[in-house]
């Protein structure tokens, strides 16, 4: 056993016999190498760390126990403080111990290791055949000089020729410790010949990668080369080069583009097809025309969610006077999209008269959850094409409405509107209603397949909301698919209070008159809701307020006054005459032959006063006017009615 000086390298296997130089910086190395110049007339035991990326290695378990005992030839100071050092490789060591002494320097203390004797004849042919197998890796590669080629045929011992082979192999640092570690010479010559054979044959592999990167490469230049010169002969020609910029812009966005890959697949063979068309080809255009409507569809663009309750509940009150029931549905929506962040199921459909306020609804819901907003118009589409778009093989072909307003609107997750669902009719292009089916149903239209597009796009994150006049309009699978929301008409007393909130405040600064104080009474209100409008929602009151305000704005420029009022005398002179007569329902009294009945629309219900006078007849019912069954019926249970009580 004998003990020297110790120092770990770092990502070096040293190989007896070998003349190498070594850097060393750490402080505890340095005091080692000190200590071998000075006291052990320069010999050093080194050995490899496990891992490079330890700093301060401890021992035993960071370092390898086999080494070698080196001599030192010369030491070198650099200029960043290391010290670069010369050592000449002596004897394979074991290391059975470490220690350090009061200085801090590290010892090892070792036995010298020698390689198994091996029989000559054998040693011959292996040393031959690795030595060839050697040369075949130095000529491939061209990574080991041919000075060293010779070298290893001059020596003799089999050892010595296999550690100089295993110092000029790239390889790792633990398959060099390995062969390091290895005394038997024969197992080491199959292990030196197994790595020279993989060795080569990764060598031959990224040969092979880098000979097809530089056909691309040459490829590239060739096409790059050939659109130069027909650049040069287009403008020698006197044609513009602005088409082909704009090819490599549209190319450039077609490789940046976030689609499905197999779209993006689709877009550059169309882009291929383009590309060796004319400019000014009809189907070029065409092409153009559906990469760039692809390519702005929102795939993967949306807004995030902010769900409060309470502000949404805020928003809803101030956008809305009453509908008290209906705000509360739209509430429990976005309470349940909240704690599951799904709106799977959630299609609602606002059925109520014109005038209610269904559309601005939606608006508000739209506010209330931070996303943007579309409308698409159903009234009087009758063309499936609409919803699903034209194949691209008709001219003029187009995406449908709803991809149309998907890219317009430039999120995948808007609020998106259908109004006037009950208005949408059929005829030999189609059943548009039935092409709703799949867009309104949360199983379905995850995949829904644009004609134009001709891919799948999915719809599961847009928040539907339909609005209808009439449910009976709708059909019964579609409507099936909806939440059904019913908006009554507005009372007397919701239309004077929407009025005052909303309606007279818009109004009076749409027609410049947002600086006048324009006092309203009441009871003028009133008079303009009972006497010049018959409605269920408020628009034709927002039209007479609308025409009270033009009225006065011509009054105050002509006047130059700022002293104007509301009153129910001045409504005559602004509005004409009444248009309607008050119910006479609210009258207390009775009168003789006359009764009050109640009338329903689709757009709202009234009272009619039925005026009945005494003749003689012939004892018939005559009926006028376009009645349908129901109320021919009607009458016929009235009249029998009549005469059972004429009898008794």
């Amino acid at each position: 056993m004998q003990n020297k000086p110790f120092i770990a390298t770092r990502e070096l296997v040293v190989f007896p016999g070998v003349v190498t130089p070594i850097f060393i910086g750490r402080q505890s190395s340095l005091k080692s190498l000190e200590e071998a110049v000075a006291r052990f007339d320069n010999k050093l035991v080194l050995t490899s760390q496990k891992d490079a990326n330890i700093e301060e290695p401890k021992f035993p378990e960071d370092v390898y126990e086999t080494g070698v005992l080196v001599h030192i030839i010369q030491t070198v100071k650099m200029p960043n403080g290391n010290v670069k050092v010369l050592v000449e490789a002596k004897h394979r060591v074991l290391i059975n111990q470490f220690s350090k002494d009061k200085n801090g320097v590290d010892y090892a203390e070792y036995e010298e290791i020698f390689s198994k004797p091996i029989d000559e004849s054998k040693a011959e042919a292996l040393k031959r055949k690795v030595i060839d197998e050697f040369s075949k890796y130095a000529k491939k590669t061209n990574k080991v000089l041919p000075d060293i080629i010779y070298n290893l045929k001059e020596i003799s011992s089999i050892d010595k020729v296999f550690d100089l082979i295993c110092t000029n192999l790239m390889i790792a640092t633990d398959v060099k410790q390995g062969l390091l570690e290895t005394l038997d010479v024969e197992e080491r010559a199959y292990k030196i010949l197994s790595i020279l054979e993989r060795e080569i044959e990764i060598f031959m592999l990224e040969r092979e990668i880098e000979n097809r990167v530089k056909e691309q490469m040459a490829e590239v230049q060739k096409n790059y080369y050939l659109r130069e010169k027909i650049k040069v002969m287009r403008e020698e020609m006197g044609e513009g080069t602005d088409s082909d910029e704009e090819l490599e812009e549209l190319d450039q966005r077609v490789k940046d583009a976030k689609i499905p890959q197999d779209l993006k697949d689709k877009l550059v063979k169309e882009l291929s097809r383009m590309k060796k068309m004319p400019d000014f080809s009809a189907e070029s255009s065409v092409i153009r025309t559906y990469i760039e409507t692809v390519l702005e569809l929102p795939w993967e663009v949306s807004t995030s969610d902010e769900i409060d309750i309470k502000k949404a509940e805020k928003i809803l009150n101030e956008d809305h006077y009453g509908l008290e029931e209906v705000k509360e549905r739209i509430l429990e929506f976005l309470a349940i999209k909240k704690l599951n962040n799904t709106l799977k199921g959630s299609i609602i459909c606002l059925v109520g008269p014109p005038g209610v306020g269904k559309t601005s609804l939606a608006h508000s819901v739209a506010r209330a959850m931070n996303r943007k907003f579309t409308r698409i118009s159903l009234g009087g589409v009758r063309d499936e094409a609409e919803i699903r778009g034209h194949r691209r093989t008709y001219v003029g072909a187009m995406p449908g409405r709803i991809v149309n307003s998907l890219k317009q609107v430039g999120v995948n997750n808007p609020v998106m509107l259908f109004d006037e669902i009950d208005k949408m009719a059929s005829d030999f292009r189609g059943d548009p209603a039935s092409a709703m089916l799949e867009v309104l149903d949360p199983a379905q239209n995850n995949n829904f397949e644009d004609h134009y597009i001709d891919h799948t796009f999915d719809l599961s994150k847009v928040f539907f909301i339909c609005t209808a006049n009439d449910l009976g309009g709708i059909p019964g699978p579609l409507r099936d698919r909806m939440e059904i929301i019913f908006i009554e008409s507005y009372t007397e007393f919701e239309k004077l209070n929407i009025a005052k909130k909303y309606l007279i405040p818009q109004t009076q600064e749409e027609n410049g008159l947002k600086d006048y104080k324009i006092p309203f009474s009441e009871n003028s209100i009133l008079k303009i809701i009972n006497e010049y409008t018959r409605e269920a929602g408020v628009r034709n009151l927002r039209r007479e307020i609308g025409k009270l305000f033009r009225k006065m704005a011509k009054e105050a420029v002509l006047s130059k006054t700022k002293k104007l009022s509301v009153t129910e005398t001045k409504i005559k002179k602004y509005l004409g005459n009444v248009k309607y007569r008050p119910d006479k329902i609210r009258k207390e009294e009775g009168k003789v032959g006359v009764v009050n009945g109640l009338a329903w629309t689709v757009v709202g219900g009234t009272t009619l006063e039925v005026q009945a006078v005494k003749m003689d007849g012939k004892g018939r019912l005559q009926l006028t006017g376009k009645l349908g069954d129901v109320m021919k019926e009607s009458a016929q249970v009235a009249y029998s009615y009549v005469r059972y009580i004429k009898d008794k």
